[in-house]
């Protein structure tokens, strides 16, 4: 039997399973139905994407890529197209090929077509980000009918490719994005703004190539639900048609900043860009020559950490890969469900009350009844893993982010409640990078606040502290040798967050 200090490691090794699972070269790759590499028949060049054939006979290549994970899928492009690669413009984050400098899957060639861009550190856009838009969309408009150009689209796209409609300053639209961010906006809401005063995204580079032979975007999804139009902002995404009625819809970008009252604040001129981008659909001259393949996202990281948590004798359940809301209202969901489980495992609660406190789609409820009555009979504990991407309301002066945050505030719970004394928990992002800090997420148990307290003659005044100045990084940097913490440095991919509870 493990003791709790292994258990917090098998956790970390679970994360870092689930996150190996999402790596470009796993994904781009031929055992996920994506053959690069050209096969010739009857004199005709052809790749294979899910089982579709794209003829690039005499067609030039050309790849563009943004985000944090698209070096390494433009690794796997090269590799496999070789000299039928002409050309490739990187837009990626500041000191990722000194990163990844000894790891072979995201190493470009020494003599490659790549032009690469380092820059939007912390996730925030800059002058260097600027410059590789500019580049990549001059390059989307000297294309003809006898190129092809290659996509790469993942999570950061949207620092990593600012172009901001004139006369807004990159400054103002970054000010703007950070106080979005600040109020608790969603990433969905944040992006419908960014597109709006975007020269580049919401389907504008598509447009941008309309006259290539082919339109072709590999996108690694880092948003609940996967919506093409708004990964990255959806540079390639292009509506073919009117939305459906049945759909639900989604609130305007003016709606969006007036709800966060921050509308009214705005100068004229950014006033006057939204409403005039409102309802303005991007032309597409060929739209049959855009196609967009999600290639990986959070269900197959969640995926690799069910066969992983397996390894370790634990019995795994997904619960949810589409977490969204604030930290704080997710850390009351969260325990209030885990002392359900508890409630129902002691004979306290039946099954239909259990059921009335499941927070998760119903229509799983009877497999993770299941699952939980295995655990009873097997005596192996409980894996419950979530994923998604939730927000974080800044009110503080302090250093951190989401995943450290919750877990920071779920220890204070797993101490305070004595049901609860026995979980353990990691929250981690898959990029690698968690707010504006070099970790990944943290780990969250009730000894995290007893070692707290029993340095330096704290108290739990002290330990709210940190929640209140949204300061979680500080709090795990210095406890003990920073134990807790979650640090990978950028891991080369980005699905959302990965939640996962131990009960023991």
């Amino acid at each position: 039997m493990y003791n709790r200090l292994q258990h917090l490691q098998n956790l970390r090794n679970i994360f870092l399973k689930s996150v190996e699972s999402v790596r470009p070269h796993n994904l781009l790759s031929s055992k996920n139905n994506y053959n690069l590499e050209p096969r010739s028949e009857n004199n005709r060049l052809f790749i294979q994407l899910q089982g579709k054939r794209v003829d690039i006979t005499n067609k030039r290549c050309h790849a563009v890529g943004f985000g944090k994970a698209v070096l390494g899928m433009a690794v796997e492009l090269e590799k496999a197209l070789g000299d039928s690669l002409k050309q490739g413009i990187l837009s990626i984050p500041k000191g990722s090929q000194q990163q990844f400098r000894d790891i072979k899957e995201m190493c470009l060639k020494e003599d490659s077509i790549f032009t690469v861009f380092e820059g939007a550190e912390n996730n925030q856009p800059d002058a260097i980000a600027l410059q590789a838009a500019k580049e990549i969309k001059g390059l989307a408009e000297s294309l003809t009918e006898n190129d092809i150009l290659f996509v790469l689209i993942s999570g950061g796209g949207s620092a990593l490719l600012p172009l901001p409609k004139e006369p807004l300053k990159l400054n103002e639209k970054m000010q703007l994005i950070k106080q979005l961010s600040n109020k608790g906006a969603s990433i969905q809401e944040m992006n419908q703004v960014r597109i709006a005063l975007s020269s580049i995204k919401g389907g504008q580079l598509a447009a941008a190539a309309s006259k290539a032979s082919a339109v072709i975007s590999f996108v690694i999804s880092d948003i609940v639900g996967d919506p093409i139009d708004l990964i990255a902002s959806g540079p390639t995404w292009v509506s073919s048609s009117s939305p459906s009625a049945a759909a639900p819809r989604q609130n305007t970008p003016q709606e969006i900043l007036t709800k966060y009252e921050l509308w009214q604040d705005l100068a004229d001129h950014v006033k006057i860009l939204i409403t005039n981008g409102i309802n303005e659909p991007v032309e597409v001259a060929a739209q049959s020559n855009n196609s967009i393949y999600v290639v990986g996202d959070n269900r197959v990281a969640t995926s690799a950490t069910v066969a992983e948590a397996m390894n370790c004798n634990y019995n795994p359940f997904i619960v949810s890969t589409t977490i969204q809301g604030d930290v704080e209202d997710l850390t009351k969901t969260y325990c209030n469900f885990l002392t359900a489980i508890y409630d129902f495992q002691e004979g306290h609660i039946e099954e239909f009350e259990l059921k009335k406190r499941f927070p998760f789609d119903s229509r799983i409820f009877q497999h993770f009844l299941k699952t939980l009555l295995m655990c009873q009979k097997s005596q192996k504990p409980l894996l419950l893993i979530t994923a998604g991407e939730p927000t974080v309301k800044v009110s503080g002066s302090g250093l951190g982010g989401r995943n450290q945050e919750l877990a920071l505030r779920l220890s204070l719970e797993f101490y305070r409640q004595e049901r609860l004394k026995n979980v353990c928990f990691l929250s981690a992002g898959t990029d690698g990078i968690d707010g504006p800090t070099n970790a990944a997420g943290a780990l969250a148990c009730s000894e995290v606040v007893n070692e707290f307290l029993d340095s330096k003659s704290k108290n739990i005044a002290d330990f709210q502290s940190f929640i209140d100045n949204n300061d979680s990084y500080n709090f795990y940097k210095n406890l003990k040798q920073a134990d807790y913490h979650v640090i990978t440095g950028h891991t080369g991919t980005n699905v959302m967050d990965l939640h996962l509870f131990l009960l023991l």
